[in-house]
Formats: structure tokens, C-alpha cells, sequence
């Protein structure tokens, strides 16, 4: 099990070198802690957006994430550095959601959240939804198998209304 320790947003700096002071954009402190082996994930911070990147050599793994002060930011993604995704969960509070990239032609992704023990298929609508895109190296759409670029997961809308201090991330690559 590791632990990484990441200060995040102490000062945001616009095109003109402007530092931005509002009360959204407060430094956050975050503790991670990994399942697995050779499991990693590494924090950046992109304007208002928290980038949780993801690398696993194994392909299976987890992690948790708590926050220890100052406020998530009003974007969070994870990026998932794997050449595929056949289930990711995501916990916070009640809610389980278990998302899949199909393998198969077009990336089709597939989500679900249980709740109190009952699970229902989820719909782009959906406050639990989680939005996906799969990316080649260079930033373009990707197709799985990747080789070098990343499934990027947004953070779904019900988790910032819930004020969770954590979340827990599970993976599974297909290309393990």
C-alpha cells in the first residue's frame, strides 16, 4: 500500500501570469492511498480541473482518495493510463457505480449505480452518469486496445452535491 501526499492549487495563473484568488480556488489537500501492485496514482491540477492519473502495470487495482482540506475542485477527472477498461467502480456515500468500455468496436460504454442494494442502468441524464472519452496519444478520439493514451472519467454531478471527504476507485484492464 502507498501513500502520496499532493498540495494542489496554490496559486492559478491565467494566460497574462494573473494569479486568481476566489474562494473555490483555495489550496486542497489530498491523500491517496493505492491497492495493488505497481499502482500509482499521481495528482495535477489543470486551471479549475483536478487530474487524478491513474497507472497501473498489472491492470488491476484500486485506490482511495480523501480529502483533508479545503474543497474538491468544481471538476474532477480520472485518467486511467490503460489500454482498456472492462469495469471501473466508483464509491462515495451509497452510491456504487460501475462503468465498462467495451472492447469492441466503438468504445460503447456501458454504467450502473447501486444504491441500497438496487442497481439501475444509468443514462447520459443521469446525475450519476459519468462522462468518458477515450483518447490516442496525441489527444484525438482513441480506439481500444490503446497503446499510449489514456480513458479520461469525469466525476459525476451527484458527487459534488453529496460532499463526500473521499472516494474509492476499482479497475480492471482488459489488456492485463
Amino acid at each position: 500500500m502507498r501513500c502520496y501526499v499532493s498540495l494542489m492549487g496554490l496559486l492559478l495563473f491565467l494566460s497574462a501570469c494573473t494569479t486568481v484568488t476566489r474562494e473555490n480556488n483555495q489550496p486542497f489537500l489530498i491523500v491517496v492511498t493505492t491497492e495493488g501492485t505497481n499502482n500509482q496514482v499521481t495528482t495535477a491540477q489543470v486551471e479549475e480541473t483536478a487530474v487524478f492519473n491513474v497507472h497501473s502495470e498489472t491492470g488491476i487495482g484500486g485506490a482511495q482518495i480523501q480529502l483533508q482540506s479545503g474543497e474538491w475542485r468544481p471538476t474532477m477527472l480520472l485518467r486511467f493510463h490503460l489500454s482498456g477498461l472492462e469495469e471501473m467502480k466508483l464509491t462515495y456515500g451509497d452510491a456504487i457505480i460501475t462503468l465498462s468500455v467495451s472492447s469492441l468496436g466503438g468504445n460503447e460504454v456501458r454504467q450502473s449505480v447501486t444504491r441500497e442494494g438496487n442497481t439501475e442502468t444509468l443514462t447520459a441524464d443521469s446525475p450519476y452518469w459519468l462522462d468518458v472519452a477515450v483518447k490516442a496519444e496525441d489527444g484525438s478520439a482513441g480506439t481500444i486496445p490503446l497503446e499510449k493514451g489514456t480513458i479520461d472519467v469525469t466525476m459525476p454531478p451527484h458527487f459534488y452535491e453529496t460532499h463526500e471527504p473521499a472516494f474509492t476507485i476499482n479497475w480492471i484492464d482488459f489488456y492485463r
